[in-house]
């Protein structure tokens, strides 16, 4: 049974989880962003039906199989949608440059392939399970690991794009990423944390995960605004006048050159 802590947060992310599907919808972005808004509602109806499980310890612990069941089969999905949600923002952050966006995208998914076929050839010897208290949950949080490594380091170079590319971005877009990158981050984290020790870190690795998260979902949803599609904000490093049109020319030709390939 998860902890007082776990608990808290636990519900803190469910509500937050709520709000923002919420104001998707309301805002009219459920469209817009529609892996990002399923991943959310995906999300949220896993939690909602898992919730019945954790009423009491004597209820987790008749259920449990129940429970366990439960996170193994959908988190697969979640993998997906969070995969999905990725490649969704990559092309929104990239859209000016099909060409880039294109390239990106495959690279992506090539990358995953790889880093997924090199991560169970390094960890085969890891699927014994020795030492494993959730053995079922072994190969689950090996998937996971190698996923969000390789989300979190396409995450990592859009936004070294995002600060070096001299022009506006979306407020709303703005927010997807932020709120993304630090749900995307706990998860990784938390996941990284418990495959060092998984009887010592377990409880902690998923506490650690929902506080992120938990922070990282409420800062997605206090800065999404109806507006927020239109107005645009400058996050990008400074550049001289002269260095800013040096960057797009140069944007400009890669993205010509790719889309004519």
């Amino acid at each position: 049974m998860p902890g007082t802590a776990e608990q808290i947060f636990w519900y803190a992310t469910v509500a937050l989880h709520f709000l923002l599907v919420l104001r998707l919808w309301r805002l009219g972005l459920a469209g817009r962003y529609p892996a990002v808004f399923a991943l959310l509602l995906m999300q949220l109806c896993r939690s909602l039906w898992v919730m019945q499980y954790l009423v009491d310890p004597e209820v987790f612990q008749t259920n449990l199989n129940e429970y366990s069941f439960a996170i193994l089969f959908t988190e697969p999905v979640l993998i997906a949608g969070r995969t999905a949600a990725v490649f969704e923002l990559s092309s929104e952050i990239l859209r000016s440059y099909r060409g880039l966006s294109i390239l990106g995208n495959t690279a992506l998914a090539l990358g995953l392939c790889l880093s997924l076929a090199l991560s169970l050839a390094l960890h085969w010897a890891e699927f014994t399970f020795s030492g494993e208290p959730y053995r079922w949950l072994r190969a689950m949080y090996l998937i996971e690991t190698t996923t969000y490594s390789a989300l979190l380091f396409f995450l990592l170079l859009l936004a070294l794009f995002v600060l070096y590319h001299p022009a506006p971005m979306r407020r709303n877009l703005l927010a997807h990423g932020v709120g993304f990158c630090v749900y995307m981050l706990s998860s990784a984290a938390a996941v990284w944390l418990r495959n060092q020790d998984a009887a010592h870190w377990t409880r902690t690795a998923s506490t650690l995960r929902l506080g992120l998260a938990a922070a990282g979902l409420a800062a997605w949803a206090l800065l999404l605004s109806r507006r927020g599609e239109e107005e645009s904000v400058n996050v990008h490093l400074p550049l001289s006048r002269e260095t800013e049109q040096q960057v797009l020319a140069r944007l400009e030709a890669l993205n010509s050159a790719l889309q004519r390939k």
